[in-house]
Parts: structure tokens; sequence; C-alpha cells
């Protein structure tokens, strides 16, 4: 059984991912704009063009297979909250199952108070 707590704690830390994610996302591509610019702006030996060419591949690299991930966790986020969701749901269906049953009972033992006060009165009524 999950409580709401526990539900906005599992949002908020949706929310933290989707932030890191951007954030991962925004440094990646803040990193890879600097090493471009960096390429074309400075005059350069081949050598070192080449070295940065290398290196820029692997920023670049790095960069896709970060934005694999975080999609992989996003979507393992997503998975989980929609299971936490249905799980609140089958919850919630039982316990207003449980007060209609409860309801249920509170009328039919009513009923059987009423019915036995009226059979006392009248055992009372033929002393």
């Amino acid at each position: 059984m999950y409580s709401v707590k526990k539900v906005v704690k599992a949002m908020n830390k949706q929310k933290r991912k989707n932030q890191a994610r951007n954030l991962a996302l925004a440094s990646a591509i803040g990193a890879a704009s600097g090493a471009i610019m960096a390429l074309f702006i400075a005059p350069k030996s081949d050598s070192i063009n080449n070295s940065l060419n290398q290196i820029k591949e692997k920023v670049v690299d790095a960069v896709e297979i970060g934005k694999e991930k975080v999609d992989e966790l996003v979507e393992e986020g997503r998975n989980m909250l929609e299971e936490r969701k249905n799980d609140i749901k089958e919850v919630k269906g039982k316990l207003e199952d449980k007060f209609e049953d409860a309801k249920i009972d509170i009328v039919e033992g009513i009923d059987k108070h009423y019915d036995n006060k009226n059979a006392i009165e009248d055992l009372k009524g033929y002393r």
C-alpha cells in the first residue's frame, strides 16, 4: 500500500531527475559548443587540429551516451510512477468497497437494534 507522501516523494524525485537531465544536457551542449567554437576561432597546426577533432568526437559521443542514459532513467521513472498510480487506484477501489460494506453493516446493525428494541417492548406489553 502506498501513501500520498510516498507518491509525492516519487513525483519530486522525478522532477529532480528531469532537472538533472536538463542540467546535464545544457552542460554537455555548452561544452560541445565551446569546443566547436574553439576549433573555428583559433588558428592551429594540423596536429593540434587532429587532436581537437578527436576530442570533439569523444565529447559528442559522450553527450549522446549521456542523453541516452538520461532518457532511459526518465522512462524508468515514468514507468515506476505509472505503476504507483495504478497501485493507488487499486487501493482506492478496495477502500471504497470496504467503506460501502461498512455502511451496509451499520444500517443492518441499526435495523437489528430497532427490531430487538421493538421485540423487548412487545414482551414488556405481555406481562
